[in-house]
């Protein structure tokens, strides 16, 4: 069965970025992500079945971008614009926040080959960091996921651990994508905006000279979950988001089992990560924050309006 027949009416949308790294343990997780925003592992334990082992990894998959106040909150800051992806999508901070705990659970496929029965895996846990771009407050969400993957799949386990594979892939739903110049809403079947149709991946001047980024932003902040559901995340060979890396291999052989019976040491590791820091400055070495004011994005983006 296609997991995406199970929504009609909804947009599709799939992203790509590099793997953080392949393997990687439990405390090693927790570590990593003691300032971070966590979902809870433990609720999702029953979405990964038992009677499997998996290689675990990290994934940074996507992330959000940062966009102005309202009444104007369909324009991305110019500090974001490097953050949307290669298909010129986009998910706002909130949007992001709101979404972001429906990873987990969700499959892993190889190449967004979205039938379940070619599942090679699930979403165990998904985590946001919240990453200071620019000042005087300029942030983003980058979103982390605990990937796992059955050992049942020799071939891929041994690509992922050798680095052959190393790109990971969201697929979503979204009830509505949002112009990110004027502000139009589009649902599945109805026309894009002519921003979206003509200039889309392409910088325009707004009102006062300030040149904006065309895309396409799923979701929005005033809907349930913020619009978005992710059903899937795919190992690939290319992706769409440079910073979606596997960071790191957790576990080379874990099972629902074996998460179960160290719950005790996990809550408490996850009881300290809910009581830290919220702001985590590290980004992935491939990814390059542009801190260039306002002027100098007019001057190098003059050639591209």
């Amino acid at each position: 069965m296609d997991i995406m027949d199970k929504y009609p009416g909804k947009i599709k949308k799939i992203s790509t970025a590099p793997m953080s790294e392949p393997v990687i343990s439990i405390k090693d997780w927790q570590k990593i992500h003691g300032d971070g925003i966590r979902f809870s592992m433990m609720k999702t334990a029953a979405n990964v079945p038992s009677e499997k082992k998996y290689l675990l990894s990290h994934a940074t998959i996507m992330s959000s971008v940062m966009t102005e106040p309202d009444p104007y909150d369909w324009y991305i800051k110019p500090e974001c614009s490097h953050l949307v992806n290669n298909n010129d999508d986009g998910w706002e901070n909130e949007v992001l926040r709101l979404s972001a705990p429906t990873f987990v659970g969700s499959y892993n496929f190889v190449e967004h080959y979205q039938n379940s029965e070619h599942s090679k895996g699930r979403i165990a846990d998904a985590i946001l960091r919240k990453i200071h771009i620019a000042d005087p407050d300029i942030w983003v969400y980058f979103c982390d996921l605990l990937v796992a993957t059955s050992l049942e799949h020799e071939d891929l386990v041994d690509q992922i651990k050798k680095g052959d594979i190393k790109y990971m892939s969201m697929g979503c739903v979204t009830d509505v994508v949002v112009c990110s110049y004027c502000g139009h809403r589009v649902g599945e079947g109805d026309r894009s905006c002519f921003h979206l149709a003509q200039h889309k991946g392409r910088f325009l001047p707004d009102d006062d000279g300030i040149p904006r980024r065309v895309a396409e932003l799923c979701g929005h902040k005033s809907l349930p979950h913020g619009g978005v559901t992710f059903v899937e995340a795919s190992w690939v060979e290319t992706p769409a988001f440079p910073g979606a890396v596997n960071q790191k291999i957790i576990a080379n052989e874990w099972s629902n089992g074996s998460l179960e019976s160290k719950a005790a040491s996990v809550k408490e590791g996850m009881a300290k990560a809910a009581s830290g820091k919220s702001i985590d400055n590290r980004l992935p070495n491939d990814i390059k924050v542009d801190h260039r004011s306002v002027a100098e994005l007019k001057n190098s983006l003059k050639s591209r309006l």
